[in-house]
């Protein structure tokens, strides 16, 4: 007879549901894609790399104007990686659907963990905030406040400082809002979330009332544990006031969806120029 299966603990079956690599074969193919396009991205003579918007080396800024620079607004864009890896640097190939928005994009690291918790990596993400509203006169671009952008743990990050006054509106993509699920599973060994840390960084246990609109993205085939977090924040934005849209992109899981933001005609592309109007009229 047949010895039974062993029940996975809950910090692994935690663990299972949001690892994309298990579930998804392409997921490698996807990052060596985005590597090799960002590798590939044309240098123009009013970029500017690795501007400092703070003293450790984690803490620098992309900026990347489009053709209409002095007439656009920026966007700032967080990568993911669950806080803990990842670089700007591999998500350089999304400025051509920036670009393609009318929009300048900016790119901003900030310090990982294990080295960083979850409260200075916040702080990094409002530092970048604060630091590029006050840089654009002298990079050249038109001021105004930004749009927020982030893909996974960086949806996280665009949420968390939709309160900043620099911030205008914000769109979060494939994103994480509850910290409740990491701080009960084996990536918390890294992470190191207290009680604390869950309430008071869990963008969905956070929401107040504010004019400025979010945009919440998420791929139909992304794993149901990040559904499930798109479809909470929401909810639990709207039952605040908050003007939340709801964006589900058939066909796309956590990675493809990024296809959608860096090609000219995606959908994501569209509804950033969309909040950028929305900004302008503000």
């Amino acid at each position: 007879m047949a010895e039974a299966a062993t029940p996975a603990s809950p910090r692994t079956a935690i663990d299972d549901a949001y690892d994309n690599a298990m579930h998804f074969a392409d997921v490698p193919q996807w990052r060596e894609r985005w590597l090799s396009r960002s590798a590939a991205w044309p240098r123009s003579a009013g970029d500017a790399y690795d501007l400092h918007y703070g003293p450790d080396p984690m803490q620098r800024i992309d900026v990347l104007p489009c053709a209409r620079a002095s007439a656009s607004p920026t966007a700032l864009f967080f990568h993911g990686g669950f806080w803990s890896r990842n670089s700007k640097t591999t998500f350089r190939f999304l400025a051509r659907g920036f670009h393609a928005a009318g929009l300048n994009v900016a790119f901003a690291g900030y310090t990982l963990a294990p080295e960083a918790r979850m409260a200075r990596i916040v702080e990094d993400a409002r530092g970048a905030v604060r630091w590029l509203r006050q840089a654009l006169g002298g990079l050249g671009l038109p001021g105004g406040a930004l749009i927020v952008v982030g893909w996974s743990a960086g949806a996280h990050l665009a949420a968390m400082v939709m309160d900043e006054p620099a911030v205008a509106a914000g769109m979060g993509i494939s994103g994480v809002y509850d910290l409740s699920d990491f701080r009960r599973s084996a990536m918390n060994d890294m992470l190191r979330l207290d009680a604390a840390d869950v309430e008071r960084y869990s963008p969905t246990l956070q929401t107040a009332s504010t004019a400025k609109p979010f945009l919440i993205a998420y791929g139909a085939r992304e794993l149901p544990a990040y559904r499930e977090q798109s479809q909470r924040f929401h909810a639990a934005l709207q039952g605040s006031g908050v003007p939340s849209d709801l964006l589900e992109l058939e066909g796309h899981h956590h990675h493809s969806v990024l296809e959608e933001l860096s090609e000219p005609d995606g959908a994501l592309v569209q509804r950033l120029a969309a909040l950028a109007r929305l900004r302008g009229s503000a």
